[in-house]
């Protein structure tokens, strides 16, 4: 049996109403509450909340992430002073930098170089080889630049005017002086090469007696010395040759080892390294020597011997 949606209407409403009526005929909905019963609202609000030193487990708020705050800056490198670039250059250029050690001349150098000004630049490079006390991986990097440089630039000294002259002395047997000259002279324009023009060098072979017996290695004795009867000179150095193939290979050896000795007695200077196994003699000289080594050696030899005491 169906009922009618006008009753079904009427018992909903009755229903409800009912309800309604049963649960609020006894509440004022006109009259505002008193003090007490608002202070007892608040209290049982107040209880129900979290306390503000205790978070609550009901409740959680996501801490706010404190971002870090960022680095300052690097405070900025000060640029390296390269001097007065308008005066030309000089030989002994930037050697009064030298107590500030290998790895300043080297910035200086580097710098001097982005500027365009290659021929300082090279003089700086020198400097870490001749005035400063470089390690071993500094050294290596000046002679690297030096390398570079030296063949994209001009001689040093380009007046004949202005050349220091030394001379080449060798002494051997007379079966070895007629060859041995040719050599010899060759040597003594590579070491005008190396000296970028500065020195100008006569080579001088003594030819003394041959021994009786003809055969085996040949004694030859090298110094270098001033123009001069009484210029100074350098210690004599000797060594043998079984074969003229390494001739020249032995008095570049031995020419580099007279200099390298000389420039050692200058105080104010540092002296070349030596030769490693299997280096070249002849890029020693042009590049472990700096222009500037070449010119005190001369400047030496051509001084008067000094009398013995």
């Amino acid at each position: 049996m169906r009922v009618p949606i006008p009753v079904v209407i009427l018992l909903v409403l009755a229903v409800t109403g009912g309800i309604w009526w049963g649960n609020t005929r006894r509440m004022d909905f006109m009259t505002p509450p008193t003090s007490a019963e608002l202070a007892e609202l608040r209290i049982r609000v107040e209880s129900s909340l979290p306390r503000a030193d205790q978070p609550a487990d009901s409740i959680s708020v996501p801490a706010a992430v404190e971002e870090p705050e960022p680095e300052p800056p690097p405070p900025p490198v000060p640029e390296i002073e390269l001097g007065d670039l308008g005066r030309p250059p000089a030989l002994r250029d930037y050697a009064d930098r030298a107590p500030q050690g290998a790895a300043h001349l080297i910035e200086l150098a580097a710098a001097l170089e982005k500027k365009g000004e290659f021929q300082r630049g090279l003089l700086a490079w020198e400097r870490v080889l001749d005035s400063a006390k470089p390690d071993a991986p500094q050294a290596a990097t000046a002679i690297a630049a030096i390398t570079r440089l030296r063949p994209t630039l001009p001689d040093w000294n380009a007046k004949p005017e202005a050349v220091l002259q030394i001379t080449l002395h060798a002494g051997t047997g007379k079966k070895l002086a007629k060859s041995l000259t040719p050599i010899l002279e060759g040597v003594a324009r590579d070491l005008e090469r190396a000296s970028s023009g500065i020195l100008k060098i006569k080579a001088t072979v003594t030819a003394g007696k041959t021994s009786k017996a003809g055969k085996g290695a040949v004694p030859v004795a090298l110094w270098l010395a001033g123009p001069e009867k009484k210029s100074s000179s350098t210690e004599v150095l000797s060594f043998t040759v079984e074969s003229q193939d390494t001739l020249r290979q032995e008095i570049l050896k031995t020419v580099y080892q007279l200099v390298r000795s000389q420039l050692g007695r200058a105080a104010q200077y540092t002296p070349p390294a030596n030769l490693a196994d299997g280096e070249d003699p002849q890029a020693a000289l042009g590049f472990r020597i700096t222009r500037l080594g070449w010119s005190e050696f001369a400047t030496a030899l051509n001084a008067p011997a000094k009398k013995s005491p």
